[in-house]
């Protein structure tokens, strides 16, 4: 089977959860035998082709459809958001005639794979990977902003061009990650399935066989999450300020930078700074985020809305506890395994410093999470969901 995975980016340099749950599913897929191509924007790397662990690599520049569009504004975009035509894309699927077409983006992307699936009389699917059901308002205002009070041109080529922006709904299935956003659509088309993120159990082996030591006197949280205020890292850094004996360490790119000057400024406010550590996005495959991992005491997501919480996955795998927001799918994940995870009210700082307190007087509850998460972290292996996935694209006709 052909395969074809379409996303809005992809840089190893700048790695976020939608890049590795493709990057994972595609190698699995073509690890099982199935012919499988990677197509991205050159948002973040402008390298147009390449090929990568076997796995060949296309993107292709991406167009903004607002005027005016200064350099700084197309950079912000390509972080995150943009909704862009990518008009070299189309030709590039025309050429390979994948048999399945699997987007991985929503909005004009989105659109276009539907639509060249039709063309082509080939099938297409579409992940959510990002709450496309229950985004908060805060949230989808914070998208919007960098392009407020700019003129529109895009609405006027889509016109033109017929599209309807039935975006899910006219795929031939929906592939969620989140379990509401599979609730959702459930409702509304006849081919949806759930399939959550995944982990490489034996990528996070070393991690695991690091000594971990005793959170009373000090205790090293770390948070891997794009810098951005859905992830929430503010009250992090308020609970940094709150407790001496912690160290804070938030790994992933920074999105919203200045979201990133907020959080910088607060610490700087709260005397804590020198207790603060951003380190900006890591390779997925570096052994510097294995050392993030093998040296932090406690792994801490404080989402302010989460599909899922790829990162949570990652951290059992490497033998941490975990304190976690009870929003969404990080959530509904931490609640299929209570004994793994201490969950508290999204944004609710004494909540998160009460669970904080008790991992540092419980030596007991800690080794039991950590013990917990790892029995927890070997249900969900690539290999497995890959098959799953080609096993819908099979009944999905």
């Amino acid at each position: 089977m052909k395969i074809a995975h379409i996303l809005r980016r992809l840089s190893f340099q700048d790695w976020g959860g939608t890049e590795q749950v493709v990057w994972n599913l595609a190698k699995a897929q073509a690890n099982a035998g199935h012919e499988v191509r990677i197509f991205a924007t050159t948002a973040l790397c402008q390298t147009r082709q390449e090929t990568v662990d076997g796995l060949q690599i296309l993107r292709f520049p991406p167009i903004y459809p607002w005027w005016p569009m200064p350099q700084s504004l197309v950079e912000t975009l390509d972080r995150k958001g943009g909704n862009p035509f990518v008009p070299g894309l189309a030709r590039a699927i025309r050429e390979w005639m994948p048999d399945i077409i699997h987007c991985h983006a929503m909005g004009r992307i989105a659109e276009l794979c539907i639509r060249l699936a039709g063309e082509l009389k080939r099938r297409c699917f579409i992940s959510l990977h990002g709450g496309a059901a229950n985004v908060p308002a805060e949230e989808a205002r914070s998208l919007k902003a960098p392009t407020r009070g700019r003129l529109p041109w895009g609405k006027l080529v889509e016109r033109l061009l017929g599209w309807t922006r039935r975006v899910p709904e006219d795929a031939d299935g929906i592939v969620c990650v989140g379990q509401d956003e599979c609730e959702h659509y459930q409702a509304v088309h006849p081919h949806v399935m759930y399939l959550p993120n995944g982990v490489d159990m034996e990528r996070y082996e070393p991690c695991r066989l690091h000594e971990r030591r005793s959170l009373q006197e000090e205790c090293r949280v770390l948070c891997v999450a794009r810098i951005d205020r859905q992830k929430n890292q503010r009250l992090l850094v308020e609970a940094l300020a709150n407790h001496p004996q912690m160290e804070l360490r938030l790994v992933g790119p920074i999105t919203q930078p200045d979201y990133a000057e907020e959080l910088k400024n607060l610490a700087s406010e709260r005397g804590c700074e020198c207790r603060l550590t951003m380190t900006g996005a890591l390779p997925h495959d570096s052994n510097e985020l294995l050392s993030e991992y093998s040296f932090a005491d406690v792994f801490a997501l404080p989402s302010r809305h989460e599909p899922f919480g790829i990162a949570v996955l990652e951290a059992w795998a490497a033998g941490l506890p975990v304190i976690a927001s009870d929003v969404g799918g990080l959530g509904r994940l931490c609640a299929a395994h209570p004994q793994a995870a201490l969950t508290f009210e999204p944004g609710n700082l004494a909540a998160f410093e009460n669970a904080f307190e008790r991992l540092g007087k419980d030596a007991a509850l800690v080794n039991q999470m950590r013990t917990a998460g790892l029995a927890a972290a070997r249900n969900y292996d690539w290999r497995v969901l890959a098959r799953r996935l080609v096993e819908f694209y099979s009944v999905a006709k």
